[in-house]
């Protein structure tokens, strides 16, 4: 079949919209590749937040979880120009409660209370029940028109924040729906871990035995897997990696100017923000981060915090905080800036503009890397670390759970020295990435636009 035939319809899925400018950069880096790979495809987002992907990537787009105002907001469109009546107001209307006054008084009478508690769950359960049957008909109706269901990247074989209802039931209820619809899966270079609960093992198993085309973005992702649910994918680089940009990559700055070192913060522990909080932990992370932005400023630097997700910037704030207290702050105050970034393209003019940069989010990390920017990783889970010693900067990280602020200071002086050299080995691992990632898209378009099994050489 050549692909002029027939357009080629892609559901690109994946838990995004949800203001993680790491999340956006694969999407964006799939969105472009693909319609390069497979000239004319159509490109839907099956995503978190469809009104946010309509806006950034100008296409159709559908939630992958129950959205009260999507819903309630029209007809929906699909592909194949047809069209789905809404799901009835009352799906997701709000359950009346009693007034204030009477749920007082109810309170006081005992037992009473802990049985209405009970009631009113049992009906929550329900109405839950009643909306996720009315969304996976809507669903169903709406892969439909689909020739492929791309799961795209990101740590999404986890269960740490949600449990087992949370990614795994959400990848095995859309990979039933494509194969329901006779539509491929493929899921490509996606992160796993942590995993641990039985029930999302259940899931992610039938969900990964049932796909196309399987790839995770390393090799502790695929260990992971084999140890747990018996699968062994094969190996390919983390999506964003393919992410084109304008950026002018693995140059230097003019040396007269001062040294930029951009710092990722991320809110590990934040009671704000992680699944298990620790406010003993995040303090003393967010301690030794300041000493380090204490340092960068003293040795006369420039200092850029930079986020790439919403809730970042509250650490931002709290190092900033920290930073006041210091005699030298009036001092250090011009050589600081604070980028608040919602587009992919200004998180990459943000990263172009340092010297090197210092990451805890794993997609700070990644993106720096193919602007030749070395990297100091402040790693929380193994994929940061895992990068960093396969791009040869296996001497520049540390274990957030397991640092003082000495070594990380110490690290960044020694970054900063080597960075020309480092820069220059980092052109030939990106190069790398870059050839492995096609390999990757052929394969996906030889899901779609023939009859041949994709080849994974």
């Amino acid at each position: 079949m050549e692909p002029n035939d027939k357009q080629i319809r892609i559901g690109v899925f994946g838990h995004y919209g949800n203001k993680n400018l790491g999340d956006e950069s694969i999407i964006e880096a799939v969105i472009k590749n693909l319609r390069a790979t497979i000239p004319g495809c159509e490109i839907i987002c099956l995503s978190i937040d469809p009104f946010d992907s309509r806006s950034r990537y100008s296409v159709d787009s559908f939630p992958i979880r129950f959205r009260a105002d999507f819903f309630s907001s029209g007809p929906v469109t699909v592909a194949l120009d047809r069209t789905i009546e809404s799901q009835p107001e009352s799906d997701s209307a709000p359950i009346s409660q009693p007034t204030p006054s009477l749920k007082q008084h109810l309170k006081t009478i005992p037992l009473l209370g802990q049985t209405l508690k009970a009631a009113a769950r049992a009906v929550d359960g329900v109405q839950a029940l009643k909306r996720e049957i009315a969304f996976l008909k809507t669903a169903r109706r709406y892969v439909d028109g689909l020739d492929l269901l791309l799961v795209t990247g990101s740590n999404q074989f986890l269960d740490n924040f949600g449990g087992p209802w949370g990614f795994p039931y959400t990848l095995m209820k859309w990979t039933a729906l494509a194969k329901s619809a006779d539509v491929k899966v493929a899921f490509i270079s996606v992160g796993a871990g942590p995993l641990d609960r039985p029930l999302s093992l259940w899931f992610l198993k039938w969900a990964l035995r049932r796909a196309d085309f399987v790839s995770v973005r390393d090799e502790g992702s695929r260990d992971l897997l084999h140890k747990k649910i018996g699968i062994a994918p094969n190996v390919f680089p983390d999506i964003a990696h393919s992410l084109q940009t304008e950026i002018p990559i693995f140059g230097h700055r003019d040396s007269a100017h001062n040294l930029i070192v951009a710092v990722n913060p991320m809110p590990v522990y934040d009671s704000r923000y992680w699944y298990e909080a620790d406010d003993r932990k995040f303090r003393a992370y967010v301690d030794k981060l300041s000493e380090l932005c204490a340092a960068i400023l003293t040795d006369g630097h420039e200092l850029e915090l930079f986020s790439t997700q919403s809730k970042d910037e509250n650490v931002i704030d709290d190092i900033i905080d920290r930073l006041q207290t210091h005699a030298a702050y009036s001092d250090w105050s011009q050589r600081i800036n604070v980028v608040r970034t919602t587009e992919v393209s200004q998180l990459m003019d943000t990263i172009g503009r340092a010297d090197i940069v210092v990451a805890t989010r794993f997609h700070g990390t990644v993106l720096p890397l193919q602007l030749g920017k070395p990297v100091l990783g402040v790693c929380y889970y193994r994929k940061a670390a895992e990068l960093l010693d396969d791009v040869g900067l296996n001497e520049y990280w540390v274990d957030l759970d397991d640092f003082e602020s000495p070594t990380l200071i110490r690290k960044y002086r020694s970054l900063l020295e080597d960075r020309h050299e480092k820069s220059l080995q980092l052109e030939q691992h990106m190069l790398r990435y870059s050839e492995k990632l096609a390999t990757q898209y052929q394969a996906i378009k030889n899901l779609v636009v023939t009859s041949d099994s994709p080849s994974l050489e």
